[in-house]
């Protein structure tokens, strides 16, 4: 990947009946259209993603849209404006780089410029953006689409989803920074020491008969780490939706993340 963007939307191809894997470097993109034998017809989901290419950092982002593919596509697109800017900020210590990183997507997300390319599009999306850099994981997110954090410390808490989904929040042709105050949630995690998954979801696994958010924080972690078999792992998945003729769309994006560094604990 090094240097180049990776992105997609569903307009490009929608892998109607077609689960499909695919890795970009040590990222696995995961992508099902939904069964055409229960009325799927189209996938609004879309994707970027990019990173330094030396393993310091990531930088992904899922949508999931409706009405039609331009809300995803606009926000792509004032994603890769800035990526220029984005990547400057990643080049900087880690701890004013998240200030910078949430300042800059404020500001282009509530620029004039944005919100009249909002207005003017049909339908709306919602957006997760995640940065993974050194040992530490940011995220904003407007809606419904999911982050989950999988390590055996954590789960032994039951923690493993990192942000709430939200029904009501947009970008788009109804825009949540067209409001007042603009509402979305954004969050900052350490992670802790060894291996992790990151895992990032559209919503169209929860389709499924038997899927709930509670699966997604089983079956990583079973996984070797090897970029081979988190494709496997992905791709199984989505054949599983597949199976089941699960309508709606599911866009995943998973990686490992390996940290040498202890996490914060108690004092005794």
């Amino acid at each position: 990947m090094g240097n180049e963007a990776f992105y997609w939307t569903g307009r490009a191809e929608s892998y109607l009946d077609r689960p499909d894997a695919t890795r970009l470097d040590g990222i696995c993109v995961g992508r099902y259209g939904g069964s055409s034998a229960s009325g799927a017809d189209k996938n609004e989901d879309g994707l970027l993603v990019w990173s330094d290419g030396e393993g310091r950092w990531e930088f992904a982002v899922i949508l999931d849209a409706h009405g039609s593919c331009e809300s995803a596509e606009l926000v792509i697109d004032a994603l890769l404006t800035e990526r220029p800017s984005i990547e400057s900020l990643l080049s900087e210590p880690v701890d004013t780089a998240f200030s910078g990183l949430e300042s800059t997507l404020l500001a282009l997300f509530r620029s004039e410029a944005f919100r009249s390319d909002c207005a003017a599009v049909k339908g709306e999306c919602s957006c997760l953006i995640v940065c993974r850099m050194e040992n530490y994981l940011w995220w904003l997110s407007v809606g419904d689409c999911m982050l989950f954090l999988l390590h055996p410390e954590l789960l032994a808490w039951e923690q493993s989803m990192l942000n709430q989904r939200n029904f009501f929040e947009w970008i788009g042709n109804v825009n949540t920074f067209d409001l007042p105050v603009p509402c979305y949630s954004a969050g900052r995690r350490q992670l802790r020491e060894g291996q992790h998954a990151i895992v990032m979801a559209t919503d169209g696994f929860l389709d499924s008969e038997g899927c709930d958010v509670n699966v997604m924080k089983d079956w990583p972690l079973r996984l070797s780490g090897s970029a081979r078999e988190l494709e496997r792992g992905v791709l199984a998945f989505l054949s599983r939706l597949h199976a089941a003729r699960t309508k709606d769309s599911t866009t995943l994006l998973v990686w490992p993340v390996n940290n040498p560094h202890p996490g914060v604990m108690p004092g005794e």
